[in-house]
C-alpha cells in the first residue's frame, strides 16, 4: 500500500473507513515502521482503525497510540496461565537445518501429541507431508482451510 501511494499515479486513501492492522507485532518486527508510518499521513482522520496483536510489544503500543482514538482495549484475561502439563522448548538453530532438527524432534517426542507453528500455510503443508512420508500421523491447519 505504501508503495503505490508513493509511485502509482491518481492512488489515494481518501476515501478509506476501514484499516486493519492484523499481526501488528510482526509487521513492526519486519521493519515496516517507515511504511505504517507514511500510510498513517495519507488516510483520513474519520475512520474505523483495528490493530491485532497476539504480543504487546512497545511498538505494538506506539502504533497504537499513533492510530487509534477513542480506543476500546480487548485481551485475554490474565488470570488464565498455561497448563502445568504442557511442556514448551525452544532451540536455536541454523536455519539451513532446521527440517533436520525438526524430524530429529518428532522422533524424539515418538507417541506424543505436537503442535509445529509455522509462519506461511504452505509451510503448513509442506511439513505434514514430509512428516507423512516419514511415516508419521501429521495434518495441517492453517487459515486457507474450509
Amino acid at each position: 500500500m505504501a508503495d503505490h501511494l508513493a509511485n502509482t499515479k491518481g492512488f489515494n486513501l481518501r476515501r478509506l473507513k476501514y484499516l486493519i492492522f492484523d499481526e501488528a507485532d510482526r509487521l513492526l518486527s519486519m521493519d515496516f515502521e517507515k511504511q505504517i508510518n507514511l500510510i498513517l499521513t495519507q488516510i483520513p482522520k474519520q475512520r474505523n482503525t483495528f490493530l491485532f496483536s497476539a504480543t504487546m510489544t512497545t511498538k505494538v503500543q506506539k502504533l497504537q497510540r499513533a492510530s487509534l482514538h477513542d480506543a476500546v482495549k480487548i485481551e485475554v484475561n490474565t488470570k488464565y496461565k498455561t497448563v502445568d502439563t504442557l511442556e514448551q522448548s525452544y532451540l536455536f538453530r541454523p536455519a539451513k537445518y532446521k527440517e533436520c532438527y525438526l524430524v530429529y524432534l518428532v522422533n524424539q517426542f515418538a507417541g506424543k501429541k505436537l503442535i509445529i507453528f509455522t509462519s506461511t500455510c504452505n509451510q503448513t503443508l509442506k511439513i505434514a507431508l514430509a512428516l507423512r512420508f516419514l511415516n508419521f500421523k501429521a495434518v495441517n491447519i492453517n487459515g486457507k482451510l474450509s
